[in-house]
């Protein structure tokens, strides 16, 4: 009788052939299976990885303040402002995300962010320093009686004047910035009605970021998508206080669209662009990608601020709804509608990819892309950021007004007043575990293309390797063997 195959290799090879068929499939279908895992774990919802470090942001955050003191103050408008930045003013930031409520009819969660932020001594000065610098107070009221009659003007002109008003002030760092200082048309302003203050809400003391210390309105409500619908990703703006457009702009402006910077969009290339929501600047922002480049072994693609950004119509009229009837110079935006129709206008630090005519208006501005751009650095396959800096400038937009005596001569000009700077990077943990995802990503297919060869190599050998005799077939041959001892030819 012939040979029989053992039923162990046909177990072997069919198991191998199997395993090399779902090997092979990985293999082709890698990329699928790992963003669908990849998106699973960056969705948020309660029991997700991402969710934890979404609530309480693990990495070391810190806010600087540089504040531009003003050294020829008492010569303007004669002489151009002389400004000398000083800083940064350091502060270690602590955020949090709360009122956290789901919405899963459309696959979106609601929340607040609450910050605090904590003076940090390698500051580079104290906030005991004194600086000259625009009176912010008397310029938002002349900015907001341009449209008032001449006798109204006239008023402003007097009380101005009554109050002891100057066109500049001297006040401590700490005054500026989240201490605040009192104003005697601070108190003026609170009896006077909305339509004249512009719907500010009455204070009783003015800085940069009075109240906003241990605050929840520091970014205002938001509403993100979470990414667990299909399609979608997390952390893309839905709805901003309540609102789903912007109420500041018309037309397309008006649109709320773009990620809010703790989640960007995947496998990002040259020709991508960056949609991002700002809430300190109540619209959505486009950066372009600027260049490549590689951070602890991995590579990157930055996305910026760039000429067209905050242009002003002049390369492209899609930006002309930005404008709101002041639109003179590029690489200027115009944040007076969301700041109670003050004077606010932003910036790029120190002027950075603005109008040449800017930097004709003052003297001591430097702009340099290294220190002075607004970048996104994100691995481009994951979509995760490796280096930030988000980076504006704050300035008072002047122009001349010959019904009130402090305004009749100055010229039309922005002055700049301070820029601040957050500047997120990447911990080394959290490097080497992006370092060892992107090797799955990028081996993972390779692996599986070869476990397969190997399983079907298994297949193969046990399939092809020499048959073993029965017990029946060696007894034959023994009775034959012993049948020709006794009977030999």
């Amino acid at each position: 009788m012939r040979g029989r195959t053992p039923r162990w290799r046909w177990i072997v090879a069919g198991g191998g052939a199997l395993l090399a068929i779902a090997a092979l499939g990985a293999a082709l279908a890698w990329s699928a299976i790992f963003d669908s895992v990849l998106a699973s774990q960056l969705a948020l919802s309660p029991t997700s990885r991402s969710y934890q470090n979404w609530v309480a942001p693990s990495v070391p955050l810190y806010f600087e303040v540089y504040l531009f003191n003003w050294t020829n103050a008492e010569k303007f408008p004669l002489e151009k402002p002389n400004l000398v930045q000083l800083g940064p003013y350091r502060f270690r930031e602590h955020r949090r995300h709360v009122n956290i409520t789901w919405h899963p009819h459309n696959g979106s969660v609601s929340y607040r962010n609450f910050k605090s932020w904590v003076f940090d001594p390698t500051s580079n000065g104290t906030l005991q320093d004194n600086i000259t610098t625009l009176n912010v107070i008397a310029a938002s009221a002349v900015y907001r009686s341009r449209f008032w009659g001449f006798f109204q003007q006239k008023g402003l002109s007097m009380g101005l004047a009554m109050f002891g008003q100057h066109i500049s002030v001297s006040k401590l760092a700490r005054e500026l910035l989240f201490e605040g200082y009192e104003d005697s048309l601070l108190e003026l302003a609170k009896s006077l009605p909305p339509s004249t203050t512009g719907g500010a809400p009455p204070i009783d003391r003015f800085g940069w970021f009075y109240e906003r210390n241990n605050s929840l309105d520091s970014d205002g409500f938001m509403e993100v998508t979470t990414g667990q619908v299909r399609g979608t990703l997390p952390g893309q703006i839905v709805r901003w206080n309540h609102d789903s457009r912007l109420p500041f702009y018309d037309g397309e402006c008006s649109r709320l669209s773009g990620s809010v910077g703790e989640f960007l969009p995947r496998d990002l290339d040259e020709d991508s662009q960056l949609t991002m929501f700002i809430p300190e600047l109540c619209r959505t922002v486009a950066m372009d990608y600027m260049e490549s480049g590689e951070y602890a072994d991995l590579m990157y693609h930055k996305y910026g601020i760039s000429l067209t950004s905050f242009d002003n119509s002049s390369l492209s009229s899609d930006n002309a709804c930005f404008c709101n009837g002041a639109c003179a110079w590029g690489g200027v935006m115009n944040v007076s509608a969301c700041r109670f129709g003050s004077p606010s206008f932003i910036t790029l630090p120190h002027f950075l990819h603005g109008d040449p005519q800017l930097l004709d208006m003052v003297t001591g501005m430097q702009p340099d892309p290294e220190k002075h751009s607004f970048y996104f650095a994100v691995e481009p396959r994951l979509g995760i950021p490796l280096d930030v800096a988000a980076r504006f400038q704050l300035n008072i937009y002047l122009e001349p007004n010959p019904n009130v005596a402090l305004y009749e001569d100055v010229p039309r000009m922005l002055f700049p007043v301070f820029w601040v700077q957050q500047r997120v990077l990447i911990d080394h943990t959290a490097t080497q575990e992006l370092v060892m995802v992107r090797s799955i990503l990028d081996w993972g297919a390779t692996a599986c293309a070869g476990a397969a060869l190997a399983f079907a190599a298994i297949a193969a050998i046990a399939t092809c390797f020499p048959k073993t005799k029965h017990k029946t077939d060696l007894t034959a041959e023994k009775l034959k063997e012993d049948e020709l001892k006794l009977n030999p030819m």
